[in-house]
Protein backbone atom coordinates (compact mmCIF):
# COMPACT_ATOMS: atom_id res chain seq x y z
CA UNK A 1 0.00 0.00 0.00
CA UNK A 2 1.16 3.27 -0.98
CA UNK A 3 1.58 5.82 2.40
CA UNK A 4 -0.68 8.73 2.58
CA UNK A 5 1.75 11.22 2.53
CA UNK A 6 2.90 9.93 -0.84
CA UNK A 7 -0.34 9.72 -1.97
CA UNK A 8 -1.00 13.09 -1.33
CA UNK A 9 2.27 14.14 -2.93
CA UNK A 10 1.52 12.45 -5.64
CA UNK A 11 -1.83 13.44 -6.06
CA UNK A 12 -1.11 17.07 -5.67
CA UNK A 13 1.58 16.84 -8.78
CA UNK A 14 -0.12 15.11 -10.84
CA UNK A 15 -2.83 16.21 -13.67
CA UNK A 16 -6.03 16.68 -13.81
CA UNK A 17 -7.93 13.02 -13.35
CA UNK A 18 -4.40 11.16 -13.54
CA UNK A 19 -4.56 7.91 -11.62
CA UNK A 20 -2.34 7.38 -8.46
CA UNK A 21 -1.33 4.28 -8.05
CA UNK A 22 -4.07 3.12 -10.03
CA UNK A 23 -6.69 5.23 -8.41
CA UNK A 24 -9.55 6.03 -8.52
CA UNK A 25 -11.48 2.98 -9.60
CA UNK A 26 -14.07 2.26 -12.23
CA UNK A 27 -16.29 1.96 -9.33
CA UNK A 28 -15.53 5.53 -7.75
CA UNK A 29 -15.36 7.38 -11.27
CA UNK A 30 -18.94 6.16 -11.50
CA UNK A 31 -20.12 7.26 -8.61
CA UNK A 32 -18.63 10.74 -10.18
CA UNK A 33 -20.43 10.13 -13.07
CA UNK A 34 -23.82 9.12 -12.12
CA UNK A 35 -24.05 12.18 -9.73
CA UNK A 36 -23.29 14.16 -12.68
CA UNK A 37 -25.95 12.40 -14.69
CA UNK A 38 -28.42 13.16 -12.16
CA UNK A 39 -27.17 16.57 -11.90
CA UNK A 40 -27.23 17.71 -15.98
CA UNK A 41 -30.96 15.81 -16.03
CA UNK A 42 -32.33 15.38 -13.38
CA UNK A 43 -36.12 14.46 -15.40
CA UNK A 44 -34.51 11.78 -17.48
CA UNK A 45 -34.22 8.81 -15.00
CA UNK A 46 -37.62 8.58 -14.20
CA UNK A 47 -37.36 4.84 -14.22
CA UNK A 48 -34.75 4.62 -11.48
CA UNK A 49 -36.50 6.67 -9.54
CA UNK A 50 -39.69 4.04 -9.51
CA UNK A 51 -37.06 1.57 -8.81
CA UNK A 52 -35.95 3.46 -5.46
CA UNK A 53 -39.87 4.04 -5.16
CA UNK A 54 -39.59 8.37 -5.51
CA UNK A 55 -40.61 10.31 -8.40
CA UNK A 56 -40.07 13.83 -10.27
CA UNK A 57 -43.22 14.48 -8.04
CA UNK A 58 -40.82 14.64 -4.76
CA UNK A 59 -38.35 16.87 -5.84
CA UNK A 60 -38.34 20.41 -4.96
CA UNK A 61 -37.97 22.82 -8.21
CA UNK A 62 -34.76 23.42 -7.60
CA UNK A 63 -33.99 19.47 -7.29
CA UNK A 64 -35.69 19.18 -10.74
CA UNK A 65 -33.49 22.32 -12.03
CA UNK A 66 -30.17 20.99 -14.29
CA UNK A 67 -26.90 21.87 -12.57
CA UNK A 68 -23.16 22.27 -13.91
CA UNK A 69 -21.90 18.65 -13.56
CA UNK A 70 -19.23 18.34 -10.67
CA UNK A 71 -15.23 17.89 -11.18
CA UNK A 72 -13.38 15.24 -9.68
CA UNK A 73 -11.27 16.45 -6.77
CA UNK A 74 -8.68 13.38 -6.10
CA UNK A 75 -8.26 14.70 -2.28
CA UNK A 76 -11.91 14.60 -1.65
CA UNK A 77 -11.58 11.40 -3.25
CA UNK A 78 -9.08 10.22 -0.55
CA UNK A 79 -11.57 11.21 2.05
CA UNK A 80 -14.26 9.34 0.50
CA UNK A 81 -12.31 6.19 0.14
CA UNK A 82 -11.12 6.54 3.79
CA UNK A 83 -14.05 6.64 5.32
CA UNK A 84 -15.61 3.77 2.92
CA UNK A 85 -12.77 1.84 4.15
CA UNK A 86 -13.34 2.61 7.49
CA UNK A 87 -16.76 1.52 7.74
CA UNK A 88 -16.30 -1.84 5.89
CA UNK A 89 -13.34 -2.87 7.46
CA UNK A 90 -14.38 -1.35 11.23
CA UNK A 91 -18.42 -2.15 11.42
CA UNK A 92 -19.78 1.45 11.90
CA UNK A 93 -21.94 3.11 9.55
CA UNK A 94 -21.58 6.87 10.45
CA UNK A 95 -20.68 10.39 9.11
CA UNK A 96 -17.99 10.40 11.73
CA UNK A 97 -14.86 8.05 11.79
CA UNK A 98 -15.55 4.05 13.61
CA UNK A 99 -13.08 5.63 15.92
CA UNK A 100 -15.41 8.80 16.91
CA UNK A 101 -13.08 11.16 14.89
CA UNK A 102 -15.49 14.37 13.74
CA UNK A 103 -16.48 13.88 9.70
CA UNK A 104 -14.91 17.37 9.12
CA UNK A 105 -11.99 16.82 11.13
CA UNK A 106 -11.41 13.91 9.03
CA UNK A 107 -11.94 15.93 5.35
CA UNK A 108 -9.67 17.99 6.42
CA UNK A 109 -6.74 15.44 6.54
CA UNK A 110 -7.55 15.02 2.87
CA UNK A 111 -8.88 18.48 1.38
CA UNK A 112 -7.29 21.95 2.02
CA UNK A 113 -9.83 24.78 1.19
CA UNK A 114 -11.04 26.71 4.98
CA UNK A 115 -13.44 28.63 2.88
CA UNK A 116 -14.78 25.68 1.26
CA UNK A 117 -18.90 24.24 2.11
CA UNK A 118 -18.35 20.64 2.51
CA UNK A 119 -21.41 17.78 2.26
CA UNK A 120 -21.35 14.32 2.23
CA UNK A 121 -23.71 11.20 1.41
CA UNK A 122 -23.06 7.62 2.62
CA UNK A 123 -24.64 4.38 1.34
CA UNK A 124 -24.58 0.39 2.26
CA UNK A 125 -26.05 -2.30 0.92
CA UNK A 126 -25.58 -1.95 -3.03
CA UNK A 127 -22.34 -2.19 -5.01
CA UNK A 128 -23.82 -0.32 -8.44
CA UNK A 129 -23.26 3.17 -7.79
CA UNK A 130 -25.98 4.34 -10.68
CA UNK A 131 -28.30 2.21 -8.44
CA UNK A 132 -26.88 4.03 -5.30
CA UNK A 133 -27.00 7.69 -6.66
CA UNK A 134 -30.15 7.21 -8.50
CA UNK A 135 -32.20 5.15 -6.92
CA UNK A 136 -30.77 5.50 -3.20
CA UNK A 137 -29.69 8.88 -2.68
CA UNK A 138 -31.86 10.87 -5.35
CA UNK A 139 -34.63 8.77 -3.62
CA UNK A 140 -34.10 10.62 -0.38
CA UNK A 141 -35.88 13.45 1.72
CA UNK A 142 -32.95 13.51 3.98
CA UNK A 143 -30.67 15.78 2.43
CA UNK A 144 -29.46 13.45 0.14
CA UNK A 145 -30.87 14.74 -2.92
CA UNK A 146 -30.10 17.90 -1.89
CA UNK A 147 -26.24 17.21 -2.25
CA UNK A 148 -26.25 16.21 -5.27
CA UNK A 149 -28.53 19.07 -6.82
CA UNK A 150 -26.76 21.89 -4.80
CA UNK A 151 -25.46 24.23 -6.79
CA UNK A 152 -23.69 25.42 -4.42
CA UNK A 153 -21.24 23.01 -4.72
CA UNK A 154 -18.44 22.61 -7.71
CA UNK A 155 -16.16 19.27 -6.54
CA UNK A 156 -16.91 16.17 -5.65
CA UNK A 157 -14.97 12.62 -4.38
CA UNK A 158 -16.16 9.36 -4.28
CA UNK A 159 -14.94 6.20 -2.58
CA UNK A 160 -16.52 2.77 -2.58
CA UNK A 161 -15.33 -0.36 -0.51
CA UNK A 162 -17.59 -3.12 -1.22
CA UNK A 163 -20.78 -2.00 -0.59
CA UNK A 164 -20.20 0.54 1.00
CA UNK A 165 -20.20 4.26 -0.18
CA UNK A 166 -19.31 7.67 0.40
CA UNK A 167 -19.86 10.82 -1.69
CA UNK A 168 -17.57 14.40 -0.15
CA UNK A 169 -18.92 17.21 -1.62
CA UNK A 170 -17.29 20.71 -2.20
CA UNK A 171 -17.12 24.26 -3.01
CA UNK A 172 -13.61 24.81 -4.07
CA UNK A 173 -11.78 27.02 -5.84
CA UNK A 174 -11.06 25.57 -9.07
CA UNK A 175 -7.69 26.29 -11.02
CA UNK A 176 -7.81 28.17 -14.19
CA UNK A 177 -7.99 25.95 -17.17
CA UNK A 178 -10.40 23.33 -15.52
CA UNK A 179 -11.15 20.49 -18.51
CA UNK A 180 -14.73 20.12 -19.80
CA UNK A 181 -13.91 16.71 -19.34
CA UNK A 182 -15.29 16.21 -15.77
CA UNK A 183 -15.01 12.08 -15.17
CA UNK A 184 -14.98 8.95 -17.02
CA UNK A 185 -15.29 5.57 -16.54
CA UNK A 186 -16.43 2.42 -17.57
CA UNK A 187 -19.97 1.07 -16.66
CA UNK A 188 -21.54 -2.27 -18.32
CA UNK A 189 -20.65 -2.27 -22.13
CA UNK A 190 -19.85 1.50 -22.62
CA UNK A 191 -17.79 4.32 -21.70
CA UNK A 192 -19.07 7.24 -20.41
CA UNK A 193 -17.77 10.85 -20.08
CA UNK A 194 -19.27 13.86 -18.26
CA UNK A 195 -18.74 17.18 -20.22
CA UNK A 196 -19.47 20.44 -18.89
CA UNK A 197 -18.38 23.80 -21.20
CA UNK A 198 -19.81 27.27 -22.67
CA UNK A 199 -20.87 25.14 -25.92
CA UNK A 200 -20.44 20.98 -27.71
CA UNK A 201 -16.79 19.63 -28.30
CA UNK A 202 -16.01 19.55 -31.23
CA UNK A 203 -14.25 16.41 -30.91
CA UNK A 204 -14.99 13.61 -28.01
CA UNK A 205 -13.05 10.30 -28.79
CA UNK A 206 -12.20 7.38 -26.44
CA UNK A 207 -8.59 5.86 -27.34
CA UNK A 208 -7.83 2.45 -26.59
CA UNK A 209 -4.68 1.67 -27.11
CA UNK A 210 -4.71 3.84 -30.51
CA UNK A 211 -8.52 2.84 -31.70
CA UNK A 212 -10.40 5.58 -31.36
CA UNK A 213 -14.33 5.45 -30.81
CA UNK A 214 -16.46 8.63 -31.31
CA UNK A 215 -18.75 9.73 -28.25
CA UNK A 216 -22.20 10.44 -28.62
CA UNK A 217 -24.65 12.24 -26.01
CA UNK A 218 -26.45 10.09 -23.53
CA UNK A 219 -28.52 12.52 -21.46
CA UNK A 220 -28.38 16.49 -20.59
CA UNK A 221 -27.56 18.43 -23.49
CA UNK A 222 -24.68 18.82 -26.01
CA UNK A 223 -22.73 21.57 -23.62
CA UNK A 224 -23.32 20.03 -20.59
CA UNK A 225 -23.86 16.26 -20.91
CA UNK A 226 -23.11 13.09 -20.10
CA UNK A 227 -21.49 11.21 -23.37
CA UNK A 228 -21.35 7.45 -24.32
CA UNK A 229 -19.52 4.74 -26.33
CA UNK A 230 -20.23 1.64 -26.47
CA UNK A 231 -17.39 -0.75 -26.08
CA UNK A 232 -18.32 -4.10 -28.49
CA UNK A 233 -15.87 -6.39 -27.96
CA UNK A 234 -14.11 -5.80 -23.91
CA UNK A 235 -10.24 -6.70 -24.59
CA UNK A 236 -8.37 -9.01 -21.81
CA UNK A 237 -6.36 -6.13 -20.88
CA UNK A 238 -6.14 -2.66 -22.66
CA UNK A 239 -5.19 0.86 -21.44
CA UNK A 240 -7.68 4.18 -22.59
CA UNK A 241 -8.52 7.24 -22.29
CA UNK A 242 -10.56 10.06 -23.79
CA UNK A 243 -9.70 12.57 -25.77
CA UNK A 244 -11.08 15.87 -26.80
CA UNK A 245 -10.82 19.49 -28.26
CA UNK A 246 -12.90 22.41 -28.82
CA UNK A 247 -14.31 24.72 -31.34
CA UNK A 248 -11.43 27.37 -30.26
CA UNK A 249 -9.15 24.74 -30.94
CA UNK A 250 -8.71 23.59 -26.78
CA UNK A 251 -7.39 20.33 -26.83
CA UNK A 252 -6.24 17.62 -23.62
CA UNK A 253 -7.45 14.09 -22.42
CA UNK A 254 -9.44 12.62 -19.55
CA UNK A 255 -6.55 11.51 -17.55
CA UNK A 256 -4.63 14.43 -18.13
CA UNK A 257 -1.61 12.04 -18.98
CA UNK A 258 -1.34 8.38 -19.01
CA UNK A 259 -4.44 6.23 -18.76
CA UNK A 260 -6.91 3.98 -17.02
CA UNK A 261 -6.89 -0.03 -17.84
CA UNK A 262 -9.98 -1.80 -19.22
CA UNK A 263 -10.83 -5.26 -19.14
CA UNK A 264 -8.98 -7.98 -17.16
CA UNK A 265 -5.89 -6.62 -16.06
CA UNK A 266 -2.87 -7.18 -13.74
CA UNK A 267 -3.07 -5.37 -10.45
CA UNK A 268 0.49 -4.43 -11.27
CA UNK A 269 -0.41 -3.14 -15.15
CA UNK A 270 0.37 0.25 -16.25
CA UNK A 271 -1.58 1.97 -18.16
CA UNK A 272 0.10 5.32 -17.80
CA UNK A 273 3.08 3.41 -19.09
CA UNK A 274 0.77 1.96 -21.89
CA UNK A 275 0.22 5.12 -22.98
CA UNK A 276 3.25 6.70 -23.15
CA UNK A 277 4.87 4.71 -25.86
CA UNK A 278 1.51 5.49 -27.83
CA UNK A 279 2.75 9.66 -27.33
CA UNK A 280 1.00 12.69 -27.34
CA UNK A 281 -2.89 12.21 -27.80
CA UNK A 282 -3.99 12.26 -31.55
CA UNK A 283 -7.19 13.81 -31.36
CA UNK A 284 -9.84 12.97 -34.00
CA UNK A 285 -10.62 15.43 -36.21
CA UNK A 286 -13.52 17.45 -35.58
CA UNK A 287 -17.10 15.58 -36.34
CA UNK A 288 -19.78 17.47 -37.83
CA UNK A 289 -22.67 15.84 -37.37
CA UNK A 290 -23.12 14.56 -33.32
CA UNK A 291 -25.77 11.99 -33.24
CA UNK A 292 -27.84 12.92 -29.87
CA UNK A 293 -29.68 10.12 -28.25
CA UNK A 294 -31.05 9.41 -24.48
CA UNK A 295 -31.53 5.77 -22.78
CA UNK A 296 -33.71 5.30 -19.54
CA UNK A 297 -33.23 2.11 -17.84
CA UNK A 298 -33.30 0.88 -14.18
CA UNK A 299 -33.08 -1.67 -11.86
CA UNK A 300 -34.57 -3.45 -8.64
CA UNK A 301 -32.50 -4.01 -5.43
CA UNK A 302 -32.83 -4.92 -1.35
CA UNK A 303 -32.28 -3.75 1.54
CA UNK A 304 -29.89 -0.97 1.71
CA UNK A 305 -28.92 2.39 4.30
CA UNK A 306 -28.67 5.85 4.14
CA UNK A 307 -27.14 8.78 5.74
CA UNK A 308 -26.37 12.39 4.68
CA UNK A 309 -24.52 15.82 6.05
CA UNK A 310 -24.83 18.85 4.48
CA UNK A 311 -22.49 21.81 6.75
CA UNK A 312 -20.07 24.56 6.10
CA UNK A 313 -16.63 23.39 7.68
CA UNK A 314 -16.55 23.60 11.36
CA UNK A 315 -20.49 23.51 11.74
CA UNK A 316 -22.07 20.52 10.92
CA UNK A 317 -25.74 19.66 11.05
CA UNK A 318 -26.85 16.15 10.68
CA UNK A 319 -29.77 15.52 8.17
Amino acid sequence: MIPLDSLLLLAAVAGYGDPVGGLPSSEERALVLWTNAARVAPEAFKQDYRSGRCSLADFSEDEKTAKAPLYIDMALTEAARFHSDDMRENGCFQHDSCDGTDTWDRVDRFYKDDNSGVGENIAQGSSDPRYTVLSMWMCSHDGHRGNIMSGAFNEMGGGVSGDFMTQDFAAGELNDGTPPVRVAAEYGDALYADWGDDEAPAGLVLNVEGTLSDFVLFEGEADQGVYYTAIDDIPECAAWRVEWHTAGGDKGSFPATGGFGMGDCDEDYDASAAFGAIGDPPLADPFADLVLCGTDTGAGWGALALAAMLARRRSATQG
